[in-house]
Formats: C-alpha cells, structure tokens, sequence
C-alpha cells in the first residue's frame, strides 16, 4: 500500500519561471484586468487561431449557457471516463441521461440535513484549530482534513488511510479536470487511484445493499430513491468527490491569502463573522482577486457567433472566468470588496447547464473555515506551496494574546 500511495501522491510543483509568474497574483490579475479591458473596447471575444477568448462578463455568461453550441464533453468526458468507469454529469452534454442523473443528484443533495453538516464542519474545523496553536499548516493540518472528513460525511465512504483517500481523490481530479495538456504522469496517478476509488463505493453501496442500512447520507439518498442503478449511483458520487476536497482546499488559501494582506477586509470580515453575519458574499468577493478556478474551456459544435466574433466548428473557446468577475459592466466598482453582491455574476462554480453541484455544501464549509481561523487571530507565517495545481502547504501562526474568541 505504501508504494501505491507513492505512486498517486502528487508531487511538489517544479519551480520554473512560467509557475512563477502563474502563481503571482498581482501578474494574473493585471492579465485579467487588461483581458476584460480589450475586450469591452473591441467589443468581443478574441480569436488565436482555433482559440476564441471570452473575456467580457456577458460573453462568456453566453458561452456557459449556450450548451448546445459550445459542449463539454469533447473537453473532458474521455478522461472522466476512463478514471470513474463511465460518464458522469460535469462530462455530459445535453442529453436525457444528463438530466435524469442530474435530477437525482440533486433531488438527494436537496434532502441533505445541512444544519447537521453545518455543526460537523463546526465542531471538525475548531478541532483542528486547537489542535495546531499556535503554528501549525494552515492547509495540509486544517482546511483540507476538514474537506476530508465533510467528503466522507456527504459521499458515504471512510477508508482507514485517511491521507491515501485525499491523495487518490486529488490524483483522480488532477486528471479528470485539469490536465488539459494530457500530461503521462498526471494521468498515470489517476489511473492508479481509481481502482481503489471504485472499489471504495463498490463495497459500501454493497454492503448497504445487504444490510438493508442505506444511511441518510447523499449515498443513502441515491439508493433509496431508486432513480439510479447502484453503478450510477456510484458513477454520480465518485464523479461529486473528486472535485470536492481540493476545489474547498484550494478556494479556502486563495480566500485566506487575499484577506491577509488586506487589513480593512479583514477587519470587515471578523466583525461580521462575531456578529453572527453570513460571510460568504465577502468570502467569494475576496476569491474575485484571486479565482481557483480562473478559465473554463468548451469546444464549438458547429459554426456560429459569440459575442460578435465568428466562431467555427471545432474552435476551442475559452471562458476566462477571472477576466470576467473584474468586468464593470456585471460587478459595479469592481476593485471594492462588497458583502452584498448579487450572486448570480460570480462564476466561481460555474453557472448554465454545469454549476458546481457541491455549492450549497460549499457556502456552508468555506466561511466556517475562513470565520474560525481569522477570529483566532491566524497570520501566514510563510509561503503558499504547491502540489502540481493545487494549493497545499500555508504556514500560519496564531498570536497568544487571542481575545473575543467566538463562542
């Protein structure tokens, strides 16, 4: 076991001049800003070749919505595929399979008991906390075990390597969802994790099967009602996991490190959060500095438009996310940080036929484990490191004088 967990962990990401600059934020975000800026002033996305760029706000809104003109699946389906042992939703185009395991997955997320959750994550994330005072990694000791044990509370599996099932969970999502230059290692990790994930949710939704003891947990829901075989229920809840412990992980140190070097969010945010205010509109304004997920790709169908610009079948077209959450024209006086924002414009989880479905669990973990760790008085107390894309290692301190604790 201890060779297979060598072979799926993700290695440290090789310090090269191009990481460097990707891994600046003031760099990407001058990039987004002059993006959005030229193309409001053209008028429309940009064409490279067979590569259109959407900057503007509208235009890539369109591009997300318009799912019969610009597809997924030529995107990423082969690799979901071939690491989940069949299709799963974020992979899928507009078809009636699509909608039918879409409408379940959401119909269980829906009987969820989130308060319940809501005091887990709680409960975890303030363990945590304890635990590491005062110096401790504020990624690898406290954001990601708690998007651990959420993951196993939500999807219904708890293999005993806790550190093997995160590291098989990134490896799978590495590939599924990121590896868009088909990297050989990154796919041969993946390749080596899903087996074990198979055989994880193979096991639990057998032995449920047999005990009679579906459980009320998203897995629980899934079986009980009958909507999907027990291969797609398992294909629906390995598909939902592989992006959920990083996606939290990664948009947690991007959250954390924006509001660190800015002393008047800061401030804003620990008031709200001792006054019992909900601080996820300020959590995702603060991830518009710094997006973890700056673009989204689609392939075109067939020739066509987009915001003006021609596009021919077979264009890759490029969605670029964190241009568009600086444009005036959706997010009013875009360089403010505003708890009060509409929610529809941010497109951090995606929006159209592929929204993230882990959303709603994700408004929930996120501000419980920003809210907990800033009230503490935490500090970085170091660099943010890396492991391939994602974020993994963020030395904190907290300072003994800690007071007005929430209690």
């Amino acid at each position: 076991m201890d060779d297979l967990h060598a072979r799926i962990k993700t290695p440290p990401r090789v310090s090269t001049f191009l990481t460097r600059l990707l891994d600046n934020r003031a760099f990407t975000t001058f990039l987004a800003r002059f993006g959005v800026r030229l193309s409001r002033a053209k008028g429309g996305p940009f064409r490279f070749g067979s590569t259109i760029i959407a900057a503007r706000h509208k235009d890539v809104s369109e591009l997300l919505h318009r799912d019969l003109d610009f597809l997924i699946a030529p995107i990423n389906a082969a690799r979901i595929e071939a690491v989940n042992g069949g299709p799963f939703i974020l992979g899928m185009d507009r078809s009636a399979a699509l909608i039918r395991e879409r409408e379940a997955l959401y119909a269980a997320l829906a009987q969820m008991d989130l308060a319940a959750l809501e005091t887990r994550i709680r409960t975890e994330a303030r363990q945590r906390l304890e635990a590491g005072h005062p110096r401790f990694d504020a990624i690898a000791d406290y954001a990601r075990p708690v998007a651990t044990a959420t993951a196993k509370a939500v999807f219904g599996i708890a293999p005993e390597d806790e550190a093997l099932f995160a590291d098989a969970v990134r490896a799978i999502f590495a590939h599924t969802f990121l590896n868009l230059g088909n990297d050989s290692a990154v796919e041969a990790r993946a390749l080596a994790a899903a087996p074990l994930m198979h055989d994880w949710f193979s096991a639990e939704i057998a032995r449920r099967r047999n005990t009679d003891t579906l459980g009320d947990d998203l897995m629980g829901h899934l079986l009980r009602q009958g909507r999907l075989d027990d291969d797609s229920v398992r294909r629906t809840l390995g598909g939902m996991l592989v992006g959920s412990i990083d996606t939290t992980a990664s948009t947690f140190a991007r959250i954390f490190c924006v509001v660190a070097e800015d002393k008047a969010l800061a401030a804003h945010l620990i008031a709200d959060w001792r006054q019992g205010r909900d601080i996820y509109g300020l959590c995702l304004d603060a991830l518009r500095r710094w997006p973890h997920n700056p673009i989204l790709l689609r392939k075109a169908a067939a020739e066509t438009t987009l915001g003006g610009t021609k596009v021919r079948a077979g264009d890759r077209v490029i969605g670029w996310t964190e241009a568009a959450m600086l444009d005036p024209d959706a997010f009013p006086d875009p360089e403010r940080m505003l708890p009060d924002r509409p929610m529809a414009p941010y497109l951090h989880f995606g929006t159209g036929l592929h929204p993230c479905a882990g959303r709603s669990i994700n408004a929930l973990q996120i501000p419980i484990l920003i809210g907990i760790l800033l009230d503490a008085g935490a500090k970085p107390n170091g660099a943010l490191h890396w492991a391939g894309p994602f974020s993994d290692s963020l030395p904190v301190r907290i300072s003994e004088n800690r007071q007005d604790r929430e209690a």
